[in-house]
């Protein structure tokens, strides 16, 4: 096997070949989005490829609309709120948002994020081609803290 990079060099202009390169170190390896249930001690581990969106999607609790919130995972293991989609003008405004449409990016970077469990329709984590609901996870009332974690 050539170990040298002028050996391998010197193979490949003489129509030798190359060995393969070595594996290197993955950059932007896969990650694990934790849920954690610290009611119930119990956590769900979710693998995610780089720039994986995960969702939320619940009932507004205050304005009892639907709303998808859209999130990935950063190289330094926090969470990104990319998007938030609603066709609720004032579920929009709660986040912030002003402008006409459903669909807004937003740039929100956190270590971690804490849901309670909706007394009524349970949110849904969409996550790795997979739905469940947070009624998975615990019951209602139930705090649940997703938060990111190298795999």
């Amino acid at each position: 096997m050539l170990r040298s990079p002028t050996l391998a060099l010197v193979a490949l202009l003489s129509g030798a070949a190359a060995p393969p390169a070595p594996p290197r170190p993955a950059h932007g390896m896969e990650r694990e989005l934790l849920v954690e249930n610290t009611d119930r001690g119990t956590v769900l581990r979710l693998r995610l490829r780089p720039g994986e969106v995960f969702s939320v999607v619940y009932q507004h609790s205050i304005y009892d609309q639907p709303v998808t919130e859209d999130f990935v995972l950063d190289e330094k293991g926090r969470i990104v709120l990319q998007a938030v989609t609603s066709r609720s003008a004032a579920v929009r405004e709660y986040f912030g948002i002003t402008s006409a449409g459903e669909r807004h990016a937003i740039a929100r970077t956190m270590p971690e994020i804490v849901f309670r469990i909706a007394t009524g329709t349970a949110q849904r984590l969409r996550a790795g081609g997979v739905e469940r609901s947070f009624l998975e996870l615990g019951e209602h009332g139930d705090r649940l803290v997703l938060r990111a974690h190298p795999s």
